[in-house]
């Protein structure tokens, strides 16, 4: 019985946090929307790929799931642009936490792609790479995403939800790879 009731009580943690980043996601979009439309579509594509990556994790039972799976998931709603972004890097697993915070962060990055950078044009393309960078005892995982070939980069007139989940969020939910 002890059993149980301690899946029970990790069931119910699990789902609080699943629930806060729900809001966050929900009261952000809100709050950056230009319209009631705007604030829609960006709710859907961030729940739908905060779906993805949950199902991702279900299948691994909670546990950790595989970088390049999760990139390709987090950007599998810009199908369109397909031919135009690449991904690569050593085989490197990540926590349920880091998972949720990576995917919202680079559905953010092709969400500005489209927008304002690389995808807002015929040309342009993405490249997203990692690599483990060996620290004495300790390692850490290294991310860069590129755009070439977009307009050029101007200072943005406000800092929208996407700047601010991965100049804080990121930050502090990345801090390790599981």
């Amino acid at each position: 019985m002890l059993d149980h009731d301690l899946q029970l009580q990790e069931l119910a943690h699990r789902f609080k946090n699943l629930l806060t980043i729900v809001r966050a996601v929900v009261g952000q979009s809100l709050r950056s929307a230009v319209s009631i439309e705007d604030a829609g579509a960006a709710i859907d594509g961030r729940l739908a790929t905060l779906n993805r990556t949950v199902e991702q994790l279900l299948d691994a039972d909670w546990n950790t799931a595989p970088l390049a799976v999760l990139a390709q998931n987090a950007l599998v709603h810009f199908s369109a642009y397909a031919d135009r972004w690449q991904c690569g890097g050593p085989a490197v697993d990540l926590g349920p936490s880091s998972a949720m915070t990576l995917v919202l962060a680079l559905n953010e990055l092709a969400t500005n792609a489209v927008k304002y950078g690389a995808f807002s044009n015929n040309t342009g393309t993405v490249e997203l790479v990692w690599q483990v960078v060996e620290l004495g005892d300790d390692a850490e995982l290294w991310l860069q995403w590129t755009e070439r070939g977009g307009p050029p980069v101007q200072k943005p007139e406000r800092q929208g939800f996407g700047s601010r989940l991965i100049s804080t969020a990121a930050g502090r939910g990345l801090r390790g790879l599981n």
